[in-house]
């Protein structure tokens, strides 16, 4: 992994996610590089009840992987190649819609330990993505009275935004980063990342993720699907509630700024969800 990340030039958090995927990979695919055949990789991707869009990250991820062992002749072909297919992921957003489940699913985040009930609170309410939230760092944050802010600097477009922080869209989010970086206190230098593990390290997904699924079975939102305990919702789901609130305060002009959608029709879905549901209503 650190040859792909100096040759790529990715970050820390696309290599964790990499990590993840071929971790779960193998706890199926129990076979050495070299004996996995395109037939094992199909059967993996079709056995999983996975959303589209997480499929298509999984085939990049063996992908990458596969070309990377060629390379250097770990193995002689890419079974991956071979999957030519990509799988349709509708991008139609997916907020929570039961209002009893939001309800539940707060007070579950609000009894979640720290620094994990702050980090589900930015994704509930401001709608930042997971890995945006996980590469902050304490400098990233601007506390200044009337002034308060978070700096994205590792966004999924590669740009850099500002989102403004508002008492009356983000009162949780801003009470609790206040509360955050005054209990980090003044000495703790600007590069240092925002959110650490009891290790000391940058908090990571697949710990965010493990921790995700206990507020899912305190909130109650646990399915058993193929007798598999799973959660109702992903992180992604926070990101699209968030964004189905905000469209309710502010023009999607600014909404768009806040998400970082590079595409303005991204944002636009989530009012006419909002309008359809208030013509229902």
């Amino acid at each position: 992994m650190s040859d792909i990340q100096a040759e790529h030039s990715l970050s820390g958090n696309t290599i964790t996610s990499y990590r993840c995927d071929l971790r779960t990979v193998a706890a199926v695919v129990d076979k050495p590089l070299e004996a996995i055949s395109t037939g094992d990789i199909q059967g993996f991707l079709d056995s999983r009840n996975e959303q589209p869009g997480t499929k298509n990250r999984r085939i990049a991820s063996l992908g990458r992987l596969f070309r990377w062992a060629v390379a250097r002749s770990y193995c002689l072909h890419n079974p991956v190649a071979q999957i030519s297919a990509r799988y349709h992921a509708e991008h139609r957003p997916q907020p929570i819609a039961s209002e009893a489940e939001r309800r539940m699913l707060d007070a579950a985040i609000a009894a979640s330990p720290q620094p994990y009930r702050l980090i589900f609170t930015l994704l509930r309410e401001i709608g930042v993505r997971t890995d945006e939230v996980l590469n902050l760092n304490v400098g990233d944050v601007v506390m200044e009275p009337g002034r308060e802010m978070l700096l994205v600097q590792d966004s999924k477009n590669g740009s850099k935004r500002v989102v403004a922080l508002t008492p009356d869209a983000m009162p949780r989010s801003l009470r609790g980063l206040r509360g955050w970086i005054r209990d980090l206190g003044p000495d703790v230098s600007a590069d240092a990342p925002l959110f650490c593990s009891s290790r000391g390290n940058r908090a990571s997904y697949d710990t965010l993720h493990r921790r995700w699924v206990q507020v899912c079975k305190a909130a109650n939102l646990i399915d058993v699907i193929d007798g598999r305990e799973q959660p109702r919702y992903t992180l992604h789901h926070l990101r699209h509630t968030a964004a189905a609130a905000l469209i309710a305060f502010y023009p999607e002009q600014v909404v768009r700024r806040i998400l970082g959608h590079r595409d303005p029709r991204s944002t636009r879905r989530y009012a006419e969800i909002m309008r359809s549901t208030s013509r229902r209503g």
